[in-house]
């Protein structure tokens, strides 16, 4: 019985000591990340703004973290594509996702087919950035606010277009919240990024979009024009387009983020350390003001906090995407 015994906790002894001495490896290896390049998928093409965010933000890091950060753009899908290959990627803290609300919050609930279920396969590290949507016209458009597009809209039912960076984007899904709550039909046409998107309003291909701030340097050239923003006050790059929710559309509100996800199982350690240094880098009084010069306020929270912020968005987008029948295969 005694040996039996002695045995038990011999061998208990031994499952602790390499338990230790798995943690100890983890904690090392931590404190050593990283040791080479880190890469930032960003599921869209370049030039939106989650790619500026993605750019802006990882320059810094590069700087407190002494190893290049590669931003790699893989878009498609309402930026499914790119998260799919985030969730699929070694867990090891080197490949890291930044992407829209589009494929973290409401993804499960606007794809049949789902190659990944955001809150299982990915790990969350913090929020960026966020922003109102910015309600943008081509030039020749005969509206200068809500009020006015509504009235446009109901005269012709089914004639206006609004662009998006993708079907079931946060881009598309404020439009259609804008549908729902005016009563009109204004017809969604998906791009594959917010850049093209924009182009093609500019060339008059499109009407109009609710956009992302990369929209701010045509607006203020006078190639689109801007005719309200998101949200509950005005924004402060473009302090006099007014508020969609005060001009024609009492109650209207979405709001934008970009938030920076991980591979599931990726250690907790490495986690924390990569939210410490984006918080880090969103202090710092240059990235600040560049984010600030392209639209984007820096935001910053933890890992917990994302989550719960995840899961409020995903039960605010649900309504309205059993309203408008939003499904995408």
């Amino acid at each position: 019985m005694r040996a039996v015994s002695w045995k038990i906790i011999e061998a208990a002894a031994v499952c602790a000591a390499l338990i230790l001495a798995s943690t100890l490896a983890t904690l090392a290896s931590a404190q050593t990340y990283p040791t080479r390049p880190v890469r930032i998928v960003v599921p869209f093409p370049a030039g939106g703004g989650v790619d500026a965010s993605a750019r802006t933000v990882g320059q810094k890091l590069a700087e407190q973290l002494g190893q290049p950060v590669v931003v790699d753009n893989r878009a498609g899908a309402a930026g499914t594509i790119g998260a799919d290959h985030v969730a699929k990627s070694a867990p090891d803290g080197y490949t890291f996702l930044v992407a829209g609300p589009g494929a973290i919050s409401v993804a499960t609930l606007v794809f049949s087919k789902l190659p990944y279920v955001p809150t299982r396969d990915l790990a969350p590290v913090t929020t960026l950035v966020t922003m109102p949507y910015i309600v943008v016209t081509h030039p020749s458009l005969p509206v200068k606010n809500a009020r006015e597009l509504i009235a446009l809209a109901k005269a012709n039912p089914g004639k206006l277009n609004m662009a998006s960076g993708g079907a079931g984007t946060g881009q598309h899904l404020a439009g259609e919240l804008f549908n729902m709550m005016a009563g009109v039909k204004m017809l969604h046409i998906p791009y594959k990024g917010t850049a093209p998107a924009i182009a093609d309003i500019m060339g008059g291909h499109a009407d109009l979009t609710f956009s992302d701030p990369s929209v701010l340097p045509q607006v203020k050239s006078g190639k689109l024009k801007a005719i309200g923003v998101s949200g509950t006050q005005r924004y402060e790059p473009l302090p006099d387009v007014p508020v969609i929710a005060q001009t024609g559309l009492p109650g209207y509100d979405a709001i934008n983020w970009y938030p920076m996800m991980a591979p599931a199982q990726t250690p907790k350690e490495i986690i924390a350390r990569m939210n410490t240094e984006v918080l880090k880098a969103l202090k710092d009084p240059v990235v600040r003001e560049r984010l600030m010069s392209q639209g984007l306020i820096p935001s910053g929270n933890s890992p917990g906090e994302l989550a719960a912020f995840i899961r409020e968005d995903t039960k605010r987008w649900e309504p309205v995407i059993k309203a408008t029948g939003v499904k995408l295969d």
